[in-house]
């Protein structure tokens, strides 16, 4: 069987996320496979950026919000639309 667990490998060494030292005995040597993945880690502050920067660029170019005039305004009529749970009297 297969498991599945998450690592990043930095100056080649393996640096787990979590807690496997109950999984994985570190006495003897384990078999493994590694599948780097193509998709920028979370923690990758700049590819992140660049990924939030390109989806606004996106955003500009379908003209999604064109519409709204004012964006305080427009985001006060949609919090009255409905109530937030435990704030009922919140914008009173």
């Amino acid at each position: 069987m297969l498991r599945t667990y998450k690592a990043t490998i930095k100056n080649n060494h393996i640096e787990w996320d979590n807690d496997t030292n109950k999984v994985i005995n570190s006495d003897s040597a384990v078999p493994v496979f590694i599948t780097i993945l193509d998709e920028p880690l979370p923690d990758d502050k700049k590819n992140r950026g660049k990924g939030m920067v390109s989806a606004l660029n996106e955003l500009v170019k379908l003209k999604a919000f064109s519409e709204v005039g004012d964006p305080v305004e427009f985001i006060r009529e949609m919090r009255q639309d409905r109530p937030f749970p435990g704030r009922e009297d919140a914008d009173r």
